[in-house]
């Protein structure tokens, strides 16, 4: 039986430097591989969550700012109608401002509906609430100061009506923290409109209250 023939037996001592050097190369680039494949984890580790915020964020600042305009504009509907006459029933006031809001859903809005007058006291003309109503909130209490008369109201024995609403905000992402609390709130007021001559001002009187008294 003839000997057995060395690996490197018969090879090129140049050529034979030339294949330990290839083998080395190819195990030093597949150590590389699987170090830089744990870089790139790591790194993406980083930047995933600050790829989901921005994210998150793209969709819930625009829907949040509609959300706010839309609750605004509900407002605003309905310190237009209750301007215009007395209402034995508020549920269509209500639903306009859902119609507004739509697609936003306001069911659990707190809202507050007052017809107020403008009063002369002391060289300053104050705003008090004559008659309000509530949903999902408190009504103000007749006879209270409101505050400074409304824009365009201050003259003595003027009638205005007030919309105010507050919301918070539902997130779609519980994860971006500015949102979490974020509550809407919006006062509308109008001159009133229409209504009824009562003490010489015309005026609405909302369900449950009383016309302003004349001073």
């Amino acid at each position: 039986m003839p000997p057995a023939r060395s690996p490197t037996k018969g090879i090129p001592a140049g050529e034979g430097r030339l294949r330990r050097l290839g083998r080395r190369v190819r195990a030093w680039l597949a150590r590389a591989a699987t170090a830089r494949e744990g870089v790139s984890a790591i790194e993406f580790a980083f930047i995933a969550p600050v790829l989901l915020g921005l994210f998150m964020a793209s969709v819930e600042l625009p829907r949040a700012f509609a959300t706010g305009k839309r609750l605004q504009l509900g407002a605003g509907a309905m310190a237009d109608l209750i301007s215009r006459n007395d209402f034995a029933s508020l549920s269509d006031v209500y639903a306009a401002a859902q119609a507004v809001a739509t697609p936003y859903d306001v069911a659990d809005a707190g809202i507050v509906l007052t017809a107020g007058g403008v009063y002369l006291q002391r060289g300053v003309y104050v705003a008090k609430v004559c008659s309000s109503t509530a949903r999902n909130d408190q009504a103000r209490a007749a006879g209270s100061v409101i505050g400074p008369a409304p824009a365009g109201s201050a003259s003595d024995g003027a009638r205005f009506v007030m919309a105010e609403v507050k919301m918070r905000y539902a997130a779609l992402f519980r994860l971006v923290p500015m949102l979490n609390d974020w509550t809407f709130s919006y006062t509308v007021s109008w001159p009133v409109r229409e209504g009824k001559a009562v003490n010489g001002q015309r005026e609405v009187v909302l369900p449950g209250g009383q016309a302003c008294p004349a001073s």
